[in-house]
Order: C-alpha cells, then structure tokens, then sequence
C-alpha cells in the first residue's frame, strides 16, 4: 500500500495470577497474539488510510508501480507485522514454512488497497500488495534467523514469557508516528530520542537481570541490537532529517552501554526486576508526554480555550493533524501497558489493577488536555480526550491478554487472590 510520505527463568518473574476465570479463558482464545497485533494492526490501519474521506469514485484509479522509496517502505510497513506474528506463533529452532505469513500480509494489504480506492487522491497499486506481502515475510524470516542465532532462552525472553519486552515492541509504531507525524517542524522529530531512552533501559534492565547470568548475549551485541531496533522504527524520521535516526542510534548505543556499567538498578531480587526497570522509564515517558502534548514549547501561554469536539483537525485540515492524534492515541496505549504492568507486578487483582489503569491515564488526559487549552496554538478537546483514554485501557487490556497467554503457556493454573 502507499504510505503516506509528509513531503505534502520460565521465568520466575511471571508469578501474577489472573483473578477473573474469564479473562484467563479469553487469554486461551485471543492472549497476546492477537492483543498485540491487533494494535500494531489497528496502527498500520490508521497511517495507511488517514484522512478517511471516503467518496465513491466516477471510476477507479490504479498505479502499478512507484518509486525505489515508496517500495522500501511498503515493505518496512509490514515488516514489524510479520515478525510478531511469528513470534507470536512460537517458532521452533530451525524456522518453518512462510507461506502462509505472505499469504496473511498479502491479504491485509489487498483489503487496504481496495478501501483506498475509495479515498479522495489515492490509487490502489498491485505493487504495494506484493510489497506488503513479502515485509511480512521478511519480518517473520528475521525471526526465524534470530531464533536460529540465539538459543531458545533468549527468544523465550524477547517473545512471551517477559511482559516487559512488550515495552520495546510498543515503541516502535509510537517512534515510526512520530517521524510522520513531524511534517516539516524538525526539531519535534528529536522526541523520538526520548522513546529510545526508554527502550535502552527496558533492554539493559532484562540484561542484567537474565541474559547477563546466562551469558547468552554479549554486551556490546545488545547495544548494537537496541541502535538496530531504533533505526528500523526511525525510518520515517529520515524524511524529516537523516540526523536524527543516525545521532539517535549513537545515543542509544551510548545509553545501553552505561545502564550495564552503571550500578544504576537494585539487583537485590532477580524475581522482582520489572519494578525497577519501570520506576526509570516513567520519568522519562512522562517527560516526553508533556513535549508532546504541548508542542511546540511557547513562549508564553494564553487564555484557557475548549471544545468538545476535534476543532484542530477543522482548523488545520491535512494529514499532520491526523497523524498527531493517532500518535496521542498510540503514546497512551503504552502508557496504559506500562500501569497494568507496574500494578500487576505489585500482585493486585485483575479487576482493581484495570481500574487503577483507568484512573491513572483518565487523570493523565484529562491534565494535559487542560494543559493544551492554555496553549496558543492548541484547543482543548474533550474528544481527543476520551480517544486517549481508550488507548490508555487498550494497553492495559494487552498486558492482561498477554499474561494469560503466558501463564497458558507455562500450564500453571492461576491461584485466586482477593483484591
């Protein structure tokens, strides 16, 4: 599909019950498989078919094939997809047949491209679901390679059986957003360094704690992988400047490295590790909500304006606007994922730790949206609001699918705990 281009142990670590039998039966039929990439899924969606002003054309527009870059990132659209799907599937040592990942890719794509037939300027290209198909594919070969290069210790880590992995995986279409969504304001691009901080403490902090005793991964290997991760959701950024994804990479590679020298994480409780690792990431992604929602930084700020409605996107009609509330939607996913995480470490029930998500990123969008009225060149919106909000329990749900995949996985029968 054409991408819109701005140039117009088990681990003993997983010991939280599920308190709702319903849950766990729902984990047996969706868990994270589908919990997560129905998001990245959701997300792919969004950049592909915004501004969804269907019409229904006098005749229908195709074009066979484009240009170098837009191939190139047909297939690093779908690549991601492609590589959770695997993972998600559990591939065994030796890889398997990937047919049936180009036939999915390929599938979703047609079905794209022929909503985009419906879409004011846009033309649905065979090219583009052939290239779709084969990121897939590519994706899920990535995997398969991984899988073959590092043991299965490792991928169990990276895969299912670490929730706190799913953190890296969510930054990459929050960092990939937002490089479209910095149109020609390239300053905002550098935001992306501070979701790349983020994942450099997840991926350090999982180090230390399993694969470090292992010795199942050199050190310098994990900062290369983590300057690798980066640059491959940054590919966007290069549209706005080649400097940023490039000096991000270094910056990255620069902070894995001191997060493995520096005695930064209490190594006290190898079981409790994830408390932690989150306790630094959450200054950090609270630091880069508020650039975000109040970007760019004013000189001064003015009289308190609101709406209930999207009156941004009727003030300043075009793509950018759009892609900047996807990516508001996509940074409170994560920030949903995050809270469930912390409370279901601190072994709360099920019920009370969505809850407590709930709270949490309710009080978040309603305080940066409070924020934004006073903010010269924004609107407080009590819709952008609430669009926030279900990001927020979208992410908390995740983390629960994911867990009772897990502990399907592990066959262990989850104990009931009171609230």
């Amino acid at each position: 599909m054409r991408v819109m281009m701005l140039r117009h142990r088990p681990s003993e670590s997983v010991r939280e019950p599920l308190s709702k039998p319903g849950m766990r039966a729902i984990g047996k039929r969706l868990g994270l498989r589908w919990g997560l990439l129905s998001y990245f899924g959701i997300v792919t969606v969004l950049i592909t078919l915004t501004p969804f002003r269907f019409h229904w054309p006098s005749r229908l527009h195709f074009l066979w094939a484009g240009g170098w870059f837009d191939t190139a990132c047909n297939v690093l659209l779908f690549l991601p997809l492609g590589f959770l799907y695997r993972l998600a599937r559990q591939p065994q040592p030796g890889g398997g047949r990937l047919g049936h990942v180009f036939r999915l890719g390929f599938m979703v794509s047609a079905g794209i491209e022929m909503t985009q037939l419906f879409l004011r300027g846009r033309y649905a290209s065979p090219m583009d679901v052939l290239t779709n198909g084969v990121g897939a594919l590519v994706g899920a070969w990535l995997c398969d390679r991984a899988l073959h290069f590092l043991n299965q210790r490792w991928m169990g880590r990276v895969a299912l059986e670490l929730p706190l992995m799913n953190i890296v995986y969510l930054l990459v279409p929050l960092i990939w957003l937002n490089g479209l969504a910095a149109g020609s304001d390239r300053q905002r691009g550098y935001l992306s360094w501070f979701l790349g901080l983020c994942g450099s403490v997840v991926l350090a902090g999982v180090y230390r704690y399993g694969m470090k005793l292992a010795g199942t991964l050199p050190a310098l290997v994990l900062a290369l992988v983590a300057a690798g991760w980066f640059l491959a959701s940054n590919i966007p950024a290069f549209l706005v400047s080649p400097f940023i994804p490039v000096y991000g990479c270094l910056f990255v590679i620069l902070a894995v490295c001191a997060l493995l020298i520096l005695p930064s994480l209490d190594e006290s409780d190898q079981r409790r590790f994830e408390i932690p690792v989150l306790k630094q990431v959450f200054p950090l992604y609270v630091t880069y909500l508020l650039l975000l929602f109040m970007w760019p930084i004013p000189a001064r700020y003015g009289a308190w304006r609101g709406s209930l409605e999207l009156l941004e996107l009727a003030d300043q009609p075009g793509v950018v606007p759009i892609l900047r509330l996807i990516e508001h939607f996509a940074a409170f996913t994560l920030l949903g994922y995050m809270t469930a995480e912390s409370t279901g470490r601190r072994e709360v029930s099920q019920t009370r730790s969505l809850w407590w998500s709930c709270f949490w990123c309710g009080l978040a969008a309603a305080t940066l949206e409070v924020g934004r009225g006073f903010h010269p060149y924004h609107i407080a919106s009590l819709v952008q609001g609430l669009l926030t909000l279900t990001g927020g329990v979208y992410g908390a749900v995740i983390y629960w699918l994911q867990l009772a995949s897990i502990q399907r996985l592990l066959g262990r029968r989850p104990q009931m705990r009171p609230s």
